[in-house]
This record gives C-alpha cells, sequence and structure tokens, in this order.
C-alpha cells in the first residue's frame, strides 16, 4: 500500500487512470454537490461545498493489476482529486485511511459507483458521511463458519460466518446511498452496526445476500434509519440487537429511534425489532414474510408503531401464545442484568395505531415470555401496561385478530379484523383493566 502525503503519483499510474479519475470525480461531484473540476478539467484544490468540511473520495484503479487478486487497486483521493492513499489489498484499507484522515471538525467519504471488496470491517468516527452513488457495492468476505442454534429448514450447520462492513463508533455520523452484499455469509455480522454514538443517521442502503442482522444499533440516542431495502437476512432485518449475539453490545439500551419508510422482507426472526428501546417510533415501514413477529418491541418504552404494512408470516420456531404481525413484549431472555427487575424490563406507553396487518396467525400480540415457559406468575407480575391499540385492520388472522395474553391497562378499540379465527382473544386471568369498544367484525 502507499501513501502520498504531498499529493504526487506516479508517472505510470498517471497514465493508466488519469482520464478515468476526470470522470469518476467529474461524476461523483455532480451527485454530490461538489465542484471537484475546473471549466478545463484541473483539480480545484480545496474542492467542496461551503460547511461540509474535508472531502476524500474512494474508488478504483481502472485496470490495474495488483495482489489482491481481482485486478482491482483501491485508491483515496483528497478535495483536490489527488492521491492520497492506495492499495493492492482490500477495500477496507482504503476506506479506513480516508474516515481516520477525517479531521475532528467532520467530513464526507464518498464511495464511487464501484464494487468494493471487504476483508474485515472499516469503523467510523466523530462528524463522518459515508454515501455512494448508483452502483457503489460493499461485498463481505467468509471469515470461517458457524453454528445456528436455530437453523431453518432450508439451511444446515455450519453456515458461513463472516464480518462486520460498515461499524459506527462515533457520534454525529451518517451512512447513505450504499448496497451492502454479504456475500451469502449468515452468522456474527451486519451491514451496518452503531454502537455508543449519538446522532445516527442510516438512509437508502440495500442489503442483500445474508447478514445475521442486517442494520442494527444499540447503546445508541439519536437514531434515525430511514428509506432502506433489506432483503433475506439470516435472523433480524432492522434491530437495536447485535451479532454476535450474547456480546457485549448485544440488547443493550437506546433512545431516541425513528424506524420509518423500510422495506424490509425474508426474515427469519424478526423484520424490525426495536429491543431495549425508549422514545421511538415505527412509522411507515412495508415488512413481508417474516418467521416471528413483523414488527416487535420486546421491552420498549414510550413509542408508537404506525402506518406500516405487515404481511406474510410463517412462524419460526415460535414463542408461546403463537407470533404476530405486530407485539408488544416482556420477554425474560431479552434482559441484561442492568435491566431486569426495573421499570425498563416491561413495555409501557405504546401506541398501534393504522396498520395493515394481513396473512398472520395473530396481528396484534401483547405477552410475556417467562424465561421458564412453565412459569405463570411473571405473566401477572411482568405484563406489558398502558398501551393502546386502536384504528388497525387486521385481516386473514388464522388464530385471532388482536389477542392479549398478558397486559394492564390497555385500550382496544375502532380497529377491524375480517377473516379472523377469533376477532379479539383477552386472557382474563393475565390481564386486567382493558377497555374495549367500536371494534369490528367481519
Amino acid at each position: 500500500m502507499t501513501a502520498d502525503t504531498n499529493g504526487a503519483s506516479t508517472g505510470s499510474r498517471q497514465s493508466d487512470w488519469g482520464a478515468s479519475r476526470r470522470s469518476v470525480l467529474s461524476s461523483i461531484g455532480a451527485v454530490a454537490g461538489i465542484g471537484l473540476f475546473s471549466g478545463t478539467g484541473q483539480a480545484q484544490t480545496g474542492a467542496g461545498l461551503s460547511g461540509t468540511g474535508a472531502v476524500y473520495i474512494v474508488t478504483t484503479g481502472a485496470g490495474q493489476s495488483n495482489r489482491n487478486g481481482n485486478g482491482t487497486e483501491y485508491l483515496v483521493l483528497d478535495g483536490s482529486g489527488s492521491v492520497a492513499f492506495s492499495t493492492g489489498g482490500t477495500a477496507d484499507e482504503a476506506f479506513q485511511y480516508a474516515f481516520d484522515n477525517v479531521p475532528d471538525s467532520g467530513g464526507a467519504v464518498i464511495a464511487s459507483a464501484d464494487t468494493f471488496r471487504f476483508g474485515e470491517p472499516a469503523t467510523m468516527g466523530d462528524n463522518t458521511t459515508l454515501t455512494g452513488q448508483q452502483g457503489t457495492r460493499f461485498v463481505a468476505s467468509q471469515t470461517g463458519t458457524g453454528e445456528d442454534p436455530a437453523p431453518s429448514e432450508s439451511q444446515s450447520n455450519p453456515l458461513p460466518a463472516g464480518h462486520d462492513l460498515v461499524r459506527v463508533r462515533g457520534d454525529n455520523v451518517a451512512v447513505t446511498d450504499i448496497e451492502f452484499d454479504a456475500n451469502g455469509t449468515q452468522l456474527n455480522n451486519q451491514a451496518i452496526q452503531a454502537d455508543q454514538c449519538d446522532g445516527v443517521y442510516i438512509a437508502r442502503n440495500r442489503t442483500v445476500n445474508g447478514f445475521q442482522m442486517a442494520l442494527s444499533f444499540t447503546r445508541c440516542t439519536g437514531v434515525t434509519v430511514e428509506h432502506n431495502e433489506v432483503v433475506n437476512p439470516n435472523w433480524y432485518g432492522i434491530t437495536s440487537r447485535a451479532a454476535p449475539t450474547g456480546s457485549d453490545r448485544d440488547l443493550r439500551q437506546s433512545s431516541d429511534v425513528v424506524i420509518a419508510g423500510n422495506r424490509v422482507v425474508g426474515v427469519k426472526f424478526n423484520n424490525i425489532a426495536p429491543y431495549n428501546v425508549a422514545n421511538f417510533a415505527v412509522i411507515g415501514n412495508v415488512t413481508v414474510d417474516g418467521g416471528h413477529s413483523l414488527i416487535a418491541c420486546s421491552p420498549a418504552q414510550r413509542g408508537t408503531i404506525v402506518g406500516n404494512v405487515c404481511q406474510d408470516l410463517t412462524e419460526f420456531a415460535p414463542d408461546p401464545g403463537g407470533e404476530a404481525g405486530i407485539e408488544i413484549e416482556y420477554k425474560e431472555t431479552h434482559l441484561r442484568d442492568e435491566v431486569a427487575g426495573t421499570p425498563k424490563a416491561r413495555s409501557s406507553d405504546i401506541t398501534i395505531s393504522g396498520n395493515q396487518v394481513d396473512n398472520c396467525p395473530v396481528g396484534i400480540l401483547a405477552r410475556t415470555v417467562p424465561a421458564d415457559a412453565d412459569s405463570t406468575d411473571a405473566r401477572s407480575a411482568e405484563r406489558p401496561y398502558s398501551f393502546t391499540i386502536t384504528g388497525n385492520t387486521v385481516s386473514n388472522a388464522s388464530a385471532a385478530g388482536i389477542r392479549l395474553r398478558s397486559g394492564n391497562a390497555g385500550v382496544v378499540a375502532t380497529n377491524t379484523v375480517r377473516n379472523a379465527g377469533t376477532a379479539v382473544d383477552i386472557n382474563e386471568e393475565f390481564t386486567a383493566d382493558i377497555e374495549q369498544g367500536l371494534n369490528v367484525t367481519r
């Protein structure tokens, strides 16, 4: 690998890719709104939008043959268009160089419309924006194999394990407009994993071909995940869990979270899972083809689940009482020691309204799942409370349109339930103070 601190580059590199660089930079500049070249085609020193900070561009050296085996050299260009770093290794080396050189005051790392093959994660720090273009692809590598404790019928252990592609470990960070390809890996990885951050924006990305958890955030405040497409991850689509499960990051609390306008399809467990989250909104998402509840808060406090489409749930290893299109839950195995026994262990003050739920065994579910499935004490002592379920439409729920296996101080009203085994199923032994009214069944 080569780092050029004074902006100089070799004559052979200039002749091989100089024209391509001008084309790449011009197209990137147009997309990103950055005027990188003058009318004569000469690089402009310090080009950029006012207030954007430093700009680094990661691209490929056209036609360069080198030791990484795929005929690609990865280049980092600074804001003037000079080569600051090059590597014949894997793309994470180039992106890590760019991330490490973004100043404390902030800046942007722009990925060209190329395929970037990673050998390990690249980690972002404070005040950094990572953005791609139409055609930008980040591809993971297999790092080994692992045993999935719950393989599906189409899976056979051991499964291919991989690595995270982008780790966010700073405040005021954005990741946008990139396709993340797990390359068939199923365990121990995420496309994007944010941990201990304040201010995270993840938007307009696409994840394909695996990942244990596609988009993950843990111990974060001020998270927005919007307008992403998540296709066929292994365990979870958008979640506040972290792989590997049981790690120090897994099931840690986050707050002030918005998950909006995403499409999440083909998931073994939950499509969208805000676990251990407070002050949250799950709005206007499309969730299709899951194995556990398509949208599940377990536990969560002070949140809304509004205007989502939840369709086609085929239960996979269901918990007691079945899975649902939308779920409010207390689940003992989702609690770390610092949460267990506190108010943060229970789901409360949740509004579920205006959702369309179709072809799920249960449409909307509230329940308690103790670690010991035969224990009934927790269903009285640890039940969800202060929830509102109104104005939803549930169709084709073979077991129940709305089911409360446990709960306290809830409202179930003005819902429409069509073609359900039971319209509203409330277990009186483990519920209290549930108001019902104006629900319509067809």
